[in-house]
């Protein structure tokens, strides 16, 4: 999840259109979300492609898929209302939504208004205005921006997650740019949303980060890393096609679902950038089902 989202007019969403074959193909009524203990929602960006083309048709697909919780990115060419109505009707619940830091540094009152619209319980920073590189002072500066939007977030009722991209990985003397952001940040307020996929891209361990800081991480996206992808970089991009059905890539998925658990993650979300989405995700869900943990 970049910074990114597609619009849709909203002439398109009042006049949806009928699912595509594709659709139809992807989705299936009766299909079991997961195992029981690890119920995954999903990021819509996910189906951003689609989205763009046919809004409630692409709505409806998710629920079908046996989804029934959303992290938001973006409305899509429609206002925070229209699109808390459109997922109403079809049948999900948003619970979390990404807060640029144009809105966030800008107009937090007005993100805040959405989120409550919405009626979700997270709001998600997703990247550090930076140049060619992260460099300290725009983690400290971030960090103070994040503990004070995190506070005032935390009075009108609503939690505050950063998501890292990889690129806070680079080391430092002390460590690495995301243990200063860590240590700067407020742990009472200011909490994490570990990205798989972005992590081990970034050279990380999943499962180290989560008992190091398992008192920060809350949320979580599931999204695995093809095998043989390039690792350890610090731009925080990859090629979409690097993003494969979760089991399909080179993460160990029961040691890092075990130790999310044991950390105390509160919130799964399915997040594939593929192109190919649309299929690869039933793939994830059926994965998860039978993982046996």
């Amino acid at each position: 999840m970049r910074e990114h989202v597609g619009a849709v007019t909203r002439r398109s969403f009042l006049s949806a259109s009928v699912l595509s074959a594709t659709l139809l193909r992807a989705a299936s009524a009766d299909r079991p979300a997961a195992s029981s203990w690890m119920t995954p929602g999903l990021e819509i960006y996910s189906l951003r492609r689609e989205m763009g083309k046919d809004l409630a048709g692409t709505l409806g697909l998710i629920r079908k898929m046996g989804i029934t919780k959303v992290e938001v990115p973006g409305y899509y060419g429609l206002t925070a209302e229209e699109f808390g109505r459109a997922l109403a009707k079809a049948g999900l619940r948003p619970t979390a939504l990404v807060g640029q830091y144009d809105r966030l540094a800008k107009d937090l009152a007005g993100l805040q208004r959405e989120a409550k619209t919405l009626g979700v319980e997270w709001v998600i920073f997703p990247w550090i205005p930076h140049d060619a590189a992260l460099k300290p002072d725009d983690v400290r500066r971030a960090s103070r921006e994040m503990n004070s939007w995190a506070k005032d977030l935390a009075a009108a009722g609503l939690k505050f997650a950063y998501h890292p991209h990889g690129y806070e990985f680079q080391p430092t003397a002390q460590g690495t740019l995301f243990d200063l952001l860590m240590a700067e940040t407020d742990p009472a307020r200011v909490f994490y949303q570990m990205d798989t996929f972005w992590i081990a891209e970034g050279g990380q361990d999943c499962v180290q980060l989560l008992q190091r800081y398992s008192s920060r991480f809350r949320l979580m996206h599931l999204k695995d890393l093809r095998k043989g992808a390039t690792t350890g970089g610090s731009s925080g991009q990859a090629p979409d096609a690097d993003s494969v059905a979760v089991g399909a890539g080179c993460l160990d998925w029961p040691a890092i679902l075990q130790a999310a658990r044991r950390a105390g993650v509160e919130s799964y979300y399915i997040e594939d950038e593929s192109p190919a989405a649309i299929t690869q995700i039933p793939s994830s869900l059926d994965y998860l089902r039978k993982l046996a943990l």
